[in-house]
């Protein structure tokens, strides 16, 4: 609790006065509660103090004020940090530039590189493959939508962008034929309509 008040310079004597309650800022941080190590975070948020605070993602527990990785959030309101090389339990949070004290966090869990990732659906698929060869994925999900499908990409591409991709139509399993080209590839279970990832597996073409 504060008073703003109208003091006289000669005596310095209050001839008005107003209480006034500063609260704590309302600060809310969104980012994902898992992702494997070396991703892109996406992280957004509101309720913004100063252009100058940052955004960090810390060990689980560092001490207060610890910044690793990080930016100033400025005018905008959701922007992407690089997820630690090493797993484990961190926390993404929201820190005031003047004090360095925290308003907002968001724990994430780094998964390894290779993990598989699953919100809403679950893929069953061998680790990795021979390079032409056909195999079979096994799908489920509680999510069910009108434009859902199982997509096979490059690990680092974009994802609504694939090599090929089957609509999700009748039972599991699918059938899907490996590339020619040997590398790193991502088996997806995209609901492209509601534009959601509901699961990710890495597949080895070797």
């Amino acid at each position: 609790l504060y008073e703003v008040r109208y003091v006289l310079d000669e005596g310095h004597r209050t001839l008005a006065s107003q209480p006034i309650e500063v609260t704590e800022p309302e600060v809310t941080l969104t980012a994902p509660e898992k992702i494997r190590a070396g991703d892109s975070l996406s992280i957004t948020w509101t309720g913004t103090v100063s252009g100058s605070d940052y955004i960090t993602i810390v060990p689980m527990g560092a001490d207060e004020g610890t910044r690793k990785t990080h930016f100033r959030v400025r005018g905008k309101s959701e922007d992407a940090l690089t997820a630690p090389k090493q797993s484990g339990l961190y926390e993404v949070r929201y820190v005031l530039d003047e004090g360095h004290r925290t308003l907002a966090r968001q724990p994430v869990e780094v998964l390894a590189e290779d993990a598989a990732l699953q919100s809403g659906a679950t893929l069953k698929a061998p680790e990795s493959a021979a390079a032409g060869e056909t195999i079979e994925v096994s799908w489920s999900t509680s999510q069910e939508s009108a434009d859902q499908r199982i997509t096979l990409a490059h690990a680092n591409q974009a994802i609504f962008t694939w090599v090929s991709a089957i609509k999700v139509e009748g039972k599991s399993p699918v059938k899907i034929t490996m590339p020619d080209e040997p590398g790193a590839y991502e088996l997806r279970f995209l609901d492209v309509s509601g534009q959601k990832v509901l699961a990710r597996n890495i597949i080895r073409v070797k």
